[in-house]
């Protein structure tokens, strides 16, 4: 039994160690990608279908094996083989005409360069959704300190509250409206910090670990920035329309369908059939043949017309998929760039004007209530109103990254 615990301790503890070591105590959105790169299964799975295609190629190009054959003709019954009158060694062998191995080369490779460009537009969703988990993260983080700011202003106007009505300074009305908003922002704060846990979940699950991290809690080394982007619509889409990964699959695929349709009308062209053996008849071993064969297309209006046709529907389909996925693109990439220049507004906005002045109305609210000008619930307001902003100060922040996470994933590349 102590064999056994020891063993399950020593599992546990491996466990943990190789946590520790793939997931470091410092984390950088760069370094959440790189771990996405190594562990996410989505990524392993594509490496392992570009070598099952390149495997695919292999076997599609290798001629057919050869055919040997041993026969023994004309045995007497109840006699032994050894005393035939024919025997006949025969080895036959199978060739397609050398254009269908060209063209079936050509569809296999094409179907290696789909498969690539499928990891990539899978990597970029992937590395995409990592950071967007990141910045979500981010916003968390940013939300629990302007929570736990409140905290600490219902905190202390708690306190002087009781002092107030202990010294009959303030109405019972007014200490009770400061408990409620403590506990209230305690409960806030708590909310906040178990929708961070979560977001840490959902970061880790995006860069494919799944066991052993436990209550593993990073320290986030980047942070919300606004960054200006000055690009012009047009050029936005030019980028897109140039180094969109979808859009690039898509080509590959049509072209896939027009190597098919070769493939479809090689089926036509005859193959051949060589074939060689030697003989022995009556105990003479002197005797040999050879066989020479050709495929005839005979029913080539049934089996090759229809291949011909089903790579004629394939090219349509292609083509249409190609001018859906462009349309796609385009308007996705118009309607990210939309909500971008829409975030960067809110946010200079709310560097400009709303922050500055919420804060403003707060302090003066502050030092009116402290000398008595203005009541409880006015600094209520002014205090709600200050959190309020700030809130939707790091929401803006928030969207303006998500948008631009958008953007790039439309272009296929990072934009800074």
């Amino acid at each position: 039994m102590k064999h056994i615990l020891c063993v399950i301790f020593l599992m546990f503890a491996f466990i943990s160690i190789t946590a520790q070591e793939i997931l470091p105590q410092r984390m950088s959105i760069s370094d959440a990608e790189r771990i996405a790169k190594g562990q996410n299964l989505s990524l392993k799975k594509g490496l392992n279908r570009v070598a099952s295609a390149e495997g695919k190629y292999l076997s599609g190009v290798s001629p057919k094996m050869p055919e040997l054959s041993l026969s023994y003709d004309f045995v007497p019954n109840g006699t032994g083989l050894s005393n035939f009158e024919e025997r006949s060694l025969e080895i036959n062998q199978e060739f397609e005409f050398p254009l269908k191995t060209v063209y079936k080369g050509e569809q296999l490779n094409s179907a290696i360069d789909i498969i690539k460009a499928e990891n990539d537009v899978e990597g970029l969703n992937v590395l995409s959704e990592v950071r967007k988990t990141y910045v979500s993260l981010l916003a968390r983080q940013s939300l629990v300190k302007v929570a736990e700011e409140n905290l600490a202003v219902a905190d202390e106007f708690r306190g002087k509250s009781t002092i107030r009505f202990n010294l009959g300074e303030a109405t019972n009305l007014e200490k009770l409206t400061a408990d409620v908003q403590f506990a209230q922002a305690q409960n806030n704060l708590e909310v906040l910090k178990n929708q961070y846990r979560i977001a840490v979940t959902d970061l880790l699950f995006a860069m494919g670990i799944k066991n052993g991290y436990g209550d593993y809690e990073p320290v986030l080394t980047d942070s919300l920035v606004y960054v200006p982007f000055n690009e012009s619509p047009e050029t936005v889409m030019q980028r897109t329309l140039k180094t969109n990964p979808v859009l690039y699959l898509s080509g590959l695929k049509k072209t896939g369908s027009q190597i098919g349709k070769k493939v479809a009308i090689s089926s036509y062209l005859p193959d051949f059939i060589v074939g060689y053996k030697t003989q022995a008849i009556n105990g003479v071993n002197d005797y040999y043949g050879i066989n020479l064969g050709i495929s005839v297309p005979l029913w080539f209006l049934f089996d090759q017309k229809g291949k011909v046709k089903e790579a004629d529907a394939e090219i349509r389909i292609s083509e249409n998929e190609y001018d859906e996925a462009h349309l796609n693109i385009l308007s996705t990439a118009r309607k990210a760039y939309i909500n971008l220049k829409n975030s960067e507004k809110q946010i200079t906005l709310f560097r400009s004007t709303l922050i500055p002045e919420s804060e403003e109305i707060f302090r003066v609210a502050n030092a009116s209530y402290r000398i008595g000008e203005i009541t409880y619930i006015e600094f209520l307001q002014a205090k709600q109103t200050m959190i309020t902003t700030k809130e939707s100060f790091v929401t803006a922040l928030k969207d303006y990254n998500l948008n631009l996470i958008e953007l790039e994933k439309s272009i296929g590349r990072k934009l800074f």
